[in-house]
């Protein structure tokens, strides 16, 4: 029996799939990510995931792979839908608590499993949360509102003034 597998199962125990040594590769669909689905601008495509779970020679039961999509989110600059692709190479460390968590050896991010199977759609979700830029824009040239945004300039630091220079004019000389 092959341990690779061309469909994602719902619900996993990341514990009995790293013992066996299970490889899924598959898509998810963006449109079940409920969290995720309010900052996306529209609500099409699927993450293409490839999965591995293990278990290391210090007994560490892991799940590495990778997850790649092609995000649509709003510009915060012209609020127009952007392409943000993300591909995320992950190393997953199944701990239960954040004390083991602590112990993890490095390499590994913690992942704590508080119950028994773990939504594996939740994991991928996790992971795109993580990978989304904080305020997401175009760059400036492409930007349908480059127009309205005044460009930055250089400023000289020695022709900055400097908001102390008022103290310095009230500071009287010493009389001797």
């Amino acid at each position: 029996m092959s341990r690779r597998q061309d469909r994602l199962p719902v619900q996993v125990d990341p514990y009995r799939l790293a013992e066996q040594g299970r490889e899924y590769d598959g898509e998810l669909p963006l449109r079940q990510m409920k969290r995720l689905l309010p900052l996306l601008a529209t609500q099409t495509g699927a993450a293409a995931v490839s999965l591995r779970f293990e278990v290391d020679e210090m007994g560490v039961h892991y799940l590495q792979g990778t997850i790649q999509a092609n995000l649509s989110v709003p510009c915060q600059r012209c609020l127009e839908a952007m392409s943000c692709p993300v591909d995320i190479d992950l190393s997953l460390g199944f701990v239960s608590s954040t004390a083991e968590a602590d112990r993890l050896p490095g390499g590994y991010e913690p992942f704590i499993v508080e119950s028994v199977p773990v939504m594996l759609a939740d994991i991928i979700e996790d992971e795109l949360l993580l990978a989304l830029p904080q305020i997401p824009m175009h760059e400036l040239e492409e930007c349908p509102a480059q127009d309205y945004v005044e460009p930055e300039e250089e400023e000289d630091k020695a022709g900055q003034d400097n908001p102390f220079q008022v103290l310095a004019d009230l500071k009287t000389p010493d009389k001797d």
